[in-house]
């Protein structure tokens, strides 16, 4: 039963002996305000005494409704009138009285206190509001405080008064409160007492100091006091957390009811009444021992550290339950002061960054409550658990002030125990809240927890999230061996060979793809290091067989590690001569096994991972010797199957052609192309077996926009539907004209032709193609086949001065654009050997150039030396006799010599014969002379015809197209005249702006220390030489100013640099735009660098800043993908991808990988390709460049055929 005097303290007292008066005196008694406050608190406090009486619950109603009327009377009080000291220190012990009294819990637990469950939250909100504005107002002893702990400490089983703190705690933070809140980063370090306040083993057993209540919020209160008094001015250290700020304004401006509304006024109150004059006042507030009354930053910071810490030691709570949940509140709070953190030194304007906050958050303050809650028994796990979660976040972040070496003994201590535990749900928390950011910060002794986490993550590997979790931690640890080749463990590591073995088991897709990219990059640092690993060939076995997983996403990555490879083939040839080799017979085979199915597949994505196989084959070809392509493929099956052994290039041209006419092609395709049986081999199991995965990938995943190659109904005309012919078509192409010819004397940059229609053209001077080119007529378009362009261009017949005719330049050029990218040539007339070229020695000319002056012909024997007076005739005859004897006379005459007189003639006879002969003879010759001497009777002489130009424009060309065949009757089906219209010059100026290779364009930034603008980011000039030996590394440097390849935006007169990175192979080229690079000597040249590197879908973040790198530095709408490079200790980097959700996975690198110098610049080059590539993907109705080139035929208009032959018939003639 309760005292009648349990509320009548010496104020109460003391206010009625003031009060009374003598009976004749007894009108007009005043006792004065504050002494009638005294007394009304006091009698009003005693409705308290009854006690309730639970079996009446009409009684029960109206005693906590009357109990309730009293409270609202006590709100009202403190809320709105004026009390001194005495009438504040009167409200408080009657309020604690109340408490203690009412809130008692009976010592039957199975008895319910329905009177204290009624009152318990209003009581305990009229305690917390009364607390606090009295110590606005009035000091506060300490041994009130004191009181005021014992009494809430004794409390912490009722569930209302941990929801109440909560709820102040957290309200706290919406005010921007003052350094004594912060700890100050320059020089400082946790207190001893703050590591030292609980220990593990008995005989060094140190219990918990006994504190006060106005120190026991957290080790360093008295100190943070301390600093208040010392830095009365007050300065407002940062703004109010924003979004904290808005929903406490929201419930300012919203009508709170009931028991909420001293909540509604107190915090409003503490919001709005703050003058900015106050804070440069010379006192301090009440509560630090100022004069100041009402909200100040410092008195805000220690009536939240002091509530903070009115539970006491809150691992002495007795229920699991609300153990667990004070934790989760204390997690809420440390998130809060985390976002907070964030936020300080924050450039408002993003034009200039901020100095470093002179007092921070103190973001470690619960550490002591942390570590001894590690160590409760099994009954706490839910608190425990929470504690792990806290510690793991705690110790993840950037430190600003690095922990003593005491601080992190136990540190490292709670988390080898909890890494160790048998508690799988131990294990799994902090796998999950322990990312590989950790190993990152370069804590003192971290690498004694590597082995510890190494176990610890293949012990999570069976379940699903924290697996995830497991296999980032183990794939940022691979560089770590080398690296650290000998460091103190506080556990052995196990083998390699456990987590290559445990890959094939994973059952969540995303897992697969983690480990997939940890295995890429395990397999580069050990190339890179040349260790020649003994299990170098199993991470290329598990890598080959993922190309035929069902699931594609995973094939894809796996694909993508071995593009990468590419780059390592010497490193591969190196450690086994056959092993790059092996690796372009795994494609081979995998492409001929994976066909079938792909072809009739209705799954797109089925039919992408073939071309991304295709494309994948193509860069080892391009990048292997053609030695090794040529060398036979020996395998035991194929030889058992062959006497002659075929070449690896003869398979590849196999599967290629398989892919273009069809599976079905040939029935015994076994016996045609490699098959994965024929690779079996004891290095290498091509059916290692692997285990099913849940598809949880998100569906925008499958879908059209999140697929890395472009949708075969996005294709137009014939290429809809063939994406894998029109793939391998192209892949045959580019081997015929590029293997082994790449890069030529021109460099990488240079693989097809930059010359276009506009160029030497007398017909049309333009800077590029457009409708003045189109109406030249010595240029026509041709379509071949539907898949190639060809253009012929007459250029001009004039040489250089003063050379001839046959020495011009050329009379044609040809241009030609077909699936594997553009040609140029240049051709003309040849009749003979060009002039200046002698004809092979002891040969004639067959053949003369026209032009020529012509070379007499010698004969077997000369006969004009002949001396004077011999008759020629008469020798030649002679000759003839001997030579031919078959041509004599019967009477075997020599033919010179006369033959005799025919019988029956005598002399006479025969003279006068002889005589009418030569009188014939002489009128004959009288009678040419005369004609001689008659002109009429001359015959003119016949003369060499003399050169004509041809008039027509297009003569060379059609000449050209006639000696080809084209306009014969048998190829017009297949050869068109285009109409030379608006839209065949907008497809080509389109189709030459796409490059003949796929393109990227990738911005890299450089963030020194303390910049937090982009300003001072844009501004830099140089970087340090880490930052420097990256850029080198990504490509190399070319001149933009006669740079003949991609360029992605940049200008070649200076204005965005004078040098840029550069890499190309025969598929891809890439620019890098570096903001080092850029001038920034003006405000347009800063304009002009962001609007080209924020223009770029990948960005590269080189990050020197102790902050992280926040996204809204650089204000840009694109910027899909962000990886940020974090330089740590012995030459290593943390990777932080950021990505839009939408974006797919890519590898190999992941988010929180660690990898080492010498795989950095590789890497990150592959993993901005792949980044880029999943980008674009998203870009409607994207396609590749092939794709396009072959759609372009079918989009421009062809003539009817009637038309088209007269269209054709006039051009030509013209």
């Amino acid at each position: 039963k309760r005292s009648s005097s349990w509320g009548r303290t010496y104020s109460f007292t003391s206010a009625v002996s003031r009060g009374c008066v003598t009976e004749e005196e007894n009108k007009n008694v005043k006792a004065g305000a504050q002494a009638m406050l005294q007394v009304f608190l006091t009698n009003a406090a005693n409705v308290f005494l009854l006690e309730p009486c639970p079996e009446v619950p009409m009684l029960l109603k109206e005693q906590v409704d009357a109990c309730k009327a009293v409270l609202i009377i006590f709100r009202r009080m403190i809320m709105e009138l004026t009390m001194n000291k005495k009438t504040w220190e009167q409200m408080l012990q009657i309020l604690l009285r109340i408490t203690e009294a009412v809130m008692q819990k009976p010592k039957d637990k199975q008895i319910k206190d329905l009177f204290a469950q009624s009152l318990a939250g209003l009581l305990f909100r009229t305690l917390m509001v009364a607390w606090i504005r009295a110590n606005l107002c009035v000091y506060i002893s300490r041994e009130l405080w004191d009181d005021f702990l014992g009494v809430l400490s004794s409390l912490t089983e009722w569930e209302e008064l941990i929801n109440e703190w909560s709820a102040f705690r957290l309200f706290f933070l919406s005010y921007p409160l003052s350094g004594c809140v912060l700890d100050s980063p320059k020089g400082a370090t946790v207190g001893r007492s703050f590591s030292l306040s609980w220990r593990s083993h008995p005989d060094v057993a140190e219990p918990m100091r006994s504190r006060s209540a106005t120190t026991s919020g957290a080790p360093g209160a008295e100190k943070a006091r301390n600093i208040v008094r010392q830095k009365a001015t007050g300065k407002c250290l940062f703004k109010c957390f924003s979004k904290v700020c808005c929903y406490l304004r929201w419930i300012c401006r919203n009508k709170i009811k009931g028991c909420n509304d001293e909540i509604k006024i107190v915090f409003t109150d503490m919001f709005f009444s703050i003058d900015s004059s106050e804070c440069l006042a010379d006192d301090c507030s009440i509560i630090a021992g100022g004069n100041l009354t009402g909200w100040h930053p410092d008195s805000a910071a220690v009536l939240w550290r002091r509530i903070l810490g009115i539970l006491g030691d809150v691992n002495n709570i007795q229920s699991p339950k609300i153990h667990a949940k004070v934790f989760g509140y204390l997690y809420e709070l440390w998130y809060k002061l985390a976002k907070i953190r964030d936020n300080l030194a924050i450039s408002l304007d993003n034009q200039s960054s901020p100095s470093p906050p002179v007092l921070i958050p103190p973001l470690r303050m619960f550490a002591s409550w942390l570590f001894k809650a590690t160590t409760l028994p099994n009954e706490y796990k839910e608190g425990k658990l929470q504690a792990y979660r806290l510690i793991c976040a705690m110790m993840t972040r950037r430190q600003d002030v690095l922990p003593n070496s005491d601080f992190l003994v136990h540190f490292y201590l709670v988390m080898h125990l909890g890494l160790t535990s048998e508690d799988q749900d131990i294990l799994n928390t902090i796998i999950r809240h322990c990312p590989p950011r950790f190993f990152s910060l370069g804590l003192p002794g971290f690498s004694m927890l590597v082995g510890d986490f190494i176990t610890a993550a293949a012990r999570v590997l069976s379940t699903d999230t924290p697996a995830v979790k497991a296999l980032t931690i183990l794939g940022s640890l691979v560089c770590f061996p080398n690296t650290y080749r000998e460091i103190p463990l506080l556990q052995s590591v196990p083998e390699v060979k456990e987590v290559i073995t445990e890959f094939p088991s994973f059952s969540f897709f995303f897992k697969r793809c983690i480990a997939i990219c940890s295995l890429g990059v395990w397999i580069c640092e050990e190339l890179a290091q040349c260790t020649s690993h003994p299990q170098l060939k199993e991470a290329i076995n598990v890598i080959g067989v993922t190309l035929k997983f069902s699931n594609k996403i995973v094939a894809q990555v796996a694909c993508d590690v071995l593009q990468l490879l590419v780059s390592y083939w010497e490193k591969l040839q190196m450690f086994e001569t056959s092993l790059p080799r092996k690796i372009a017979e795994i494609l081979v085979a995998t492409i001929a096994f994976l066909l079938p199915s792909a072809e009739y597949s209705s799954v797109e994505a089925d039919k992408k991972f073939i071309v991304s196989l295709l494309l994948c084959l193509l860069d080892w070809c391009m990048a292997l010797p053609v030695s090794t392509l040529l060398h036979p493929v020996s395998t035991a099956a194929l030889e058992e199957q062959h006497s002659s052994r075929a070449p690896l290039l003869d398979y590849i041209y196999r599967v290629l052609h398989c892919c273009v006419c069809g599976s079905n092609t040939y029935t015994q395709q076994s016996h045609y192309t490699l098959t994965l049986a024929d690779l079996s081999s004891p290095d290498y199991d091509p059916f290692l077996p692997l285990a099913n995965v849940k598809n949880s990938e998100p569906v925008q995943y499958h879908s059209k926009r999140h697929t890395q190659l472009p949708t075969a109904e996005v294709a137009a005309g014939p290429a809809q539907g063939k994406l894998i012919p029109l793939t391998a078509r192209m892949v045959m192409a580019h081997l015929v004209n590029h293997l082994g010819h790449f890069p030529l004397r021109g460099g990488p940059a240079v693989l097809h032709s930059l010359v276009s229609e506009n160029h030497d053209n007398a017909h049309a001077e333009a800077p590029e193609l457009s409708s003045e080119v189109f109406r030249s007529p010595n240029l026509q378009l041709f379509v071949l086949n539907d898949s190639t362009l060809i253009s012929y261009l007459q250029t001009p017949s004039e040489g250089p001065a003063g050379s001839s005719q046959g020495s011009t330049l050329s009379d044609v050029r040809v241009i030609v654009r077909d699936i594997s990218g553009k040609y140029s040539w240049d051709g003309k007339v040849l009749y003979g050997p060009l002039e200046g070229c002698l004809a092979p020695s002891g040969r004639n000319p067959a053949f003369l150039i026209s032009g020529w002056q012509p070379q007499g012909l010698g004969a077997q024997k000369d006969f004009s030396q002949t001396e004077e007076g011999d008759d020629v005739l008469d020798k030649l005859l002679e000759n003839i006799g001997h030579t031919s004897p078959e041509c004599l006379l019967p009477s075997q005459l020599n033919l010179n010599e006369p033959s005799p007189p025919p019988r029956g003639m005598n002399r006479d006879q025969e003279k006068e014969i002889i005589e009418v002969i030569l009188r014939q003879n002489a009128q004959e010759d009288d009678y040419i002379q005369r004609c001689n001497s008659d002109s009429a009777m001359k015959v003119a002489s016949q003369e060499q015809p003399s050169p004509v130009e041809p008039r027509g424009p297009f003569y060379f060309c059609r000449l050209l197209l006639d000696d080809l065949g084209m306009n014969s009757w048998d190829r017009r089906k297949n050869f068109h005249l285009l109409k030379k219209n608006s839209k065949l010059l907008r497809e080509l100026k389109n189709l030459d702006s796409r490059q003949c290779r796929e393109t990227h364009k990738i911005a890299v930034f450089y963030i020194a220390e303390g910049q937090e603008d982009k300003c001072s980011i844009l501004s830099n000039e140089r970087g340090s030489q880490a930052y420097e030996d990256f850029v080198a590394g990504l490509g190399w440097e070319v001149d933009l100013s006669t740079h003949c390849g991609f360029m992605g935006g940049l200008q070649r007169n200076g204005s965005t640099g004078q040098t840029a990175p550069y890499y190309a192979t025969s598929t891809v080229e890439v620019i890098f735009h570096v903001s080092t690079r850029m001038p920034s000597d003006s405000d347009d040249s800063l304009t002009k660098k962001l609007r080209h590197l924020g223009n770029d879908e990948v960005h590269i973040v080189w990050s020197e800043h102790s902050r992280d790198y926040r996204r809204g530095i650089i204000p840009t709408a694109f910027g899909d993908v962000s990886i940020i490079i974090y330089p740590v200790k012995n030459h290593m980097f943390f990777i932080a991808i950021t990505k839009k959700p939408e974006v797919p996975f890519f590898g190999p690198l992941f988010d929180g990988a660690i990898v080492s110098g010498k795989l950095l610049p590789s890497l990150i080059c592959a993993t901005c390709i792949n980044a880029s590539r999943a980008v674009k993907c998203l870009i409607p109705l994207y396609q590749s460049l092939y794709l396009f080139a072959l759609s372009i035929p079918m989009q421009v208009s062809i003539p009817g055929p009637w038309d088209h032959d007269l269209s054709r018939r006039q051009t030509l003639n013209s």
